[in-house]
């Protein structure tokens, strides 16, 4: 494609806000900050097109194109038509399975490049319908992590036809707060001391997310740090903050635990920390609390699966086996122990994020890839 700005637009039908979900917004406001024109194309009423809107992006109507309805499916065929005949979109970029067939069959009508983003821990299908639409129904295909590559080789796609891009996060949310601020109103709220030691996780409730791992790491520093507390920030899932709640009851630490639900604004939450922890045992194909952690200038703890150990690998934080408390307390009990070591892992994280993270890095990193591929009819009509 030539050097001019692209256009280009995200295609997601996810109907909770979810890593995905947040990884296909993220990537269209960092194509913008990067300068070229981006649109997010949502379902109605769904937390992506929710979400865009509320960041100031476009988002056009365009009905369902995902949907298994016919009504909703002619419908949003026009909707689709008069859109494209519009803006002349050179890419779309499809973050969800329902509606990538319609974007493949339509690509020859309007001329756009299709590219397909994965950061799902679950693995495409190896279907013969699967096989064609990821070869030769696909321009390009995105993941989110280096350990999702493996995946495309049971279905024919070749390397050179997949680009890793982890993501990236909005560092001007975390500068916004004060840590000093922060660390003193988090810990009012909590009824602690303001020098009281803080650990905390911030994620749904979810057995995946590994709460109870962490509340038998912190059953263990009982004696070595008997005024650290834990904060848990997330909604109810597949768990309820009564079951982890009668859970730290039976370990004896219920009085230094505390569970706040979910809350609109985590980043204070986050940059209250002196330590915050990652203790998944499965998931985490994107990770996007990794990133939040290191802009926020937090040293972190994380088990050491899928892409979290690439996002926090070369010393960016402290890796321990997913699943096993003991190694996971004996982390944080040398974190909590030396300020130190968790000031050099704050500054390195942060420096990190800033040097490859950000979410303008993230746009001008997806435009890169975009911008190699091959132009489409109308664009060599354009440029001839």
């Amino acid at each position: 494609m030539s050097g001019r700005p692209l256009r280009v637009a995200q295609w997601v039908r996810i109907r909770w806000w979810n890593a995905c979900a947040y990884y296909a917004v993220a990537l269209a406001e960092g194509l913008a900050r990067a300068g070229h024109d981006s649109w997010v194309l949502a379902p109605a009423g769904t937390p992506a097109h929710e979400e865009a809107r509320k960041r100031g992006l476009r988002v056009p109507d365009v009905g369902d194109p995902g949907s298994s309805h016919p009504v909703e499916w002619w419908r949003s065929r026009a909707q689709l038509r008069e859109f494209f005949g519009r803006e002349s979109i050179d890419v779309v970029n499809v973050h969800s399975g329902p509606g990538h067939a319609r974007f493949s069959r339509a690509r020859s009508e309007y001329g756009y490049r299709l590219v397909r983003t994965w950061g799902d821990i679950r693995s495409p299908r190896t279907s013969f319908l699967t096989r064609w639409l990821f070869g030769e129904g696909t321009d390009h295909h995105i993941v989110s992590a280096d350990f999702l590559l493996p995946r495309y080789d049971a279905i024919g796609v070749p390397r050179d036809r997949i680009t890793v891009l982890p993501g990236g996060v909005d560092l001007a949310l975390a500068d916004r707060v004060d840590r000093e601020w922060a660390r003193s109103e988090i810990r009012a709220r909590l009824g602690l001391e303001p020098d009281q030691p803080l650990v905390g996780i911030i994620a749904r409730l979810s057995p995946v997310k590994g709460h109870e791992v962490l509340l038998r790491a912190i059953a263990e520093l009982r004696v070595s740090h008997p005024l650290a507390h834990l904060v848990c920030v997330g909604g109810d899932a597949q768990l309820r903050r009564s079951d982890l709640q009668a859970f730290a009851l039976g370990l004896g630490i219920a009085e230094r635990v505390h569970f706040v639900g979910r809350v609109e604004d985590p980043w204070p939450w986050a940059t209250a920390l002196d330590v915050a922890v990652i203790a998944s045992t499965g998931s985490e194909a994107i990770c996007r609390s990794a990133f939040e952690y290191l802009a926020a200038g937090v040293p972190v703890v994380a088990s050491e699966i899928n892409a979290v150990g690439e996002i926090l690998a070369d010393g960016l934080a402290e890796l321990v086996p997913p699943g096993d408390p003991a190694p996971l307390a004996r982390a944080l009990r040398t974190l909590l122990g030396d300020p130190e070591r968790r000031t050099r892992l704050a500054e390195r994280g942060r420096a990190r994020i800033e040097a490859h993270y950000s979410l303008e890095r993230f746009g001008a990193a997806a435009a890169e890839v975009f911008g190699r591929l091959p132009v489409s009819q109308r664009e060599a009509r354009a440029d001839s």
